[in-house]
């Protein structure tokens, strides 16, 4: 496992000092998704209640003692009731890594793995709206997060299920959705391709902060 750091503010990975593009920049500096949907994203995550809710299904899956305000309990009980609906017990949560996709590095954070009816299955877990770029994400953490027998990234996106659930605020089974399209790991790479290319002709063309 590659050793890093992360600045949560700045939302940036570093490997050895030298600075790693997380799976929100290949969306946008790939040019996949206009910065504006993922800029929500990762306020979503970032927000009062986003951490919260997040911290929230963390804690209860680790199976530790924890306390939580009535606005995330509903949210945590929407989790709960959704992972019984999918007989989903996540054995990663919150779990962060450098991931690599022909010798180019990429940071990733998901937010739970396990099995569903025996398969393997990473999840995303939503306070708002679900959109098709989380597809994509999705796309790049089955591709990156380690399996013992399946070395190259397309083998393990290949074997893995992808689903995004909207959690639903007063504690309701949240709305399921299920990524499906194979061409999402290309998509993914094509934006990690571009990201490269940037960064290797940085000089040249300079990105707005």
């Amino acid at each position: 496992m590659t050793d890093f750091s992360f600045d949560e503010e700045l939302h940036r990975y570093t490997v050895a000092g030298q600075d790693v593009p997380s799976c929100s920049r290949i969306l946008s500096s790939g040019g996949l998704v206009d910065f504006r949907f993922v800029g929500q994203d990762i306020l979503e995550r970032k927000s009062e209640l986003g951490r919260e809710v997040h911290k929230a299904c963390r804690l209860y899956f680790q199976e530790k003692n924890f306390t939580c305000d009535d606005a995330v309990r509903g949210y945590l009980n929407s989790c709960i009731e959704t992972c019984r609906k999918l007989n989903f017990t996540p054995r990663l949560t919150e779990h962060q890594q450098i991931a690599s996709v022909n010798g180019m590095q990429y940071g990733m954070q998901l937010d739970a793995e396990g099995l569903i009816q025996d398969e393997e299955t990473v999840v995303e877990w939503k306070i708002g709206e679900v959109l098709p770029h989380h597809e994509i994400q999705l796309a790049g953490y089955a591709a990156g997060l380690y399996h013992p027998r399946l070395e190259t990234p397309l083998g393990r996106f290949r074997t893995r299920k992808r689903i995004v659930v909207k959690l639903d605020e007063n504690g309701k089974i949240g709305k399921i959705h299920r990524a499906l399209d194979k061409t999402d790991f290309d998509t993914f790479v094509s934006g990690l391709y571009t990201v490269y290319w940037k960064k290797k002709h940085q000089q040249f063309y300079r990105e707005e902060p």
